[in-house]
């Protein structure tokens, strides 16, 4: 685009230059015997500044008009390949607020998620807070409740079985992680899986392996989401995930897999990753290491899921992606922050409304 807008104002400059020069001459030819020798050479000089004029002030215009357009350019892919969580999350959001308040018009009990704390961990803390306004945003139903420290398991599990057998409650969250005298495998076996809204019950793992209905964790459901919305052909896309977590990199490969993806786990002990990054189409980013993938991971065009929250050495929040070093080579990516992190919460409300509309149709 710059190169033809440099080519139309080298053509046009020369037009004029041509007619400037042109009724220049006419003009000297015309009166030149009437002239003496200090006025025809105003007259030529005269000529010359008119023609230098031309070509600065079309230069000018040349250089204002690829700026302009550069900067539309630059502005236009950034708006085309960043994929907000935050705003993909404010529309579901949305939809389920309105879904409450068709139940609470029914005058029926409205769904109710039940979020089980224990101890003071400062980050345990504030994921909580976060998901108990989370529900009260869209009108659901929330009870928390925040155990001591030094909770026992037998305890723990005791509540986690009330829970389950309280008709008021349709979703059980116990926030992980426990303190270190709780087994945390034996206490995610207590949930009944119909209240899992977590999505780790080995039953609902199960499920999920199988292909059948369950509940899937939150972060790797709202991945999924947002692939959907960078309008993303999965099936018979060759994808990779960089980690093999129970709580995302495992589960999100399997419903890639069950979209008809041809998936690939790499995790720290992968040989030649970059070679293998580089060919996917869609790449899955969990590994916890800071920038850790650059454009030498990835394919021209690829979609691109950072997952990844970690905080550099001036305190500022950033993904397992490079990134300003990938987003000119990509489709689509998710920042950090504002990207995957907002939806995991919302899936979570998803979940909540799923188990109480299972529970309803029985």
């Amino acid at each position: 685009m710059n190169k033809k807008v440099v080519r139309y104002a080298i053509l046009w400059f020369s037009v004029m230059a041509i007619i400037v020069l042109g009724f220049t001459a006419y003009a000297y030819m015309s009166v030149k015997d009437f002239l003496d020798e200090t006025t025809s050479t105003v007259v030529l000089i005269v000529g010359v500044v008119v023609i230098l004029a031309l070509g600065i002030a079309i230069a000018g215009v040349t250089a204002f008009i690829i700026a302009m357009n550069k900067d539309k350019e630059g502005d236009e892919k950034q708006m085309a390949n960043v994929i907000y969580g935050s705003e993909v999350a404010k529309e579901l959001k949305d939809q389920m607020k309105q879904e409450i308040e068709v139940i609470q018009a029914s005058h029926k009990r409205v769904p109710t998620l039940c979020v089980i704390l224990v101890g003071n961990n400062p980050a345990s803390v504030s994921y909580v807070t976060g998901k108990e306004r989370a529900c009260a945003e869209i009108g659901l139903g929330s009870k928390m409740i925040h155990l001591d420290e030094n909770t026992s398991e037998e305890k723990l599990i005791e509540l986690v079985e009330e829970c389950n057998h309280d008709e008021s409650i349709d979703g059980i969250l116990v926030q992980l992680p426990l303190p270190n005298h709780i087994n945390e495998k034996n206490v995610l076996l207590r949930i009944d899986p119909d209240k899992d809204v977590d999505g780790l019950h080995p039953i609902n793992v199960g499920r999920l392996h199988l292909g059948e209905d369950g509940f899937v964790p939150c972060t790797p459901q709202g991945i999924m989401e947002l692939l959907k919305r960078m309008h993303v052909q999965i099936n018979g896309k060759r994808a990779v995930v960089i980690g093999r977590s129970n709580l995302v990199g495992n589960p999100v490969a399997r419903l890639l897999m069950n979209e008809n993806a041809t998936v690939t786990i790499c995790h720290s002990k992968t040989e030649n990753i970059e070679a293998i990054c580089k060919q996917a189409d869609i790449l899955v980013v969990a590994i916890g290491k800071a920038k850790y993938v650059t454009k030498d991971f990835v394919k021209e065009g690829a979609f691109v899921i950072d997952v990844g929250v970690n905080r550099n050495e001036e305190g500022k929040l950033v993904g397992d992606v490079d990134f300003d070093n990938v987003i000119e080579h990509v489709s689509a990516i998710t920042p950090v922050p504002k990207g995957v992190g907002p939806m995991t919460i919302t899936m979570l409300l998803k979940n909540t409304i799923k188990a109480y509309n299972n529970k309803e149709s029985i």
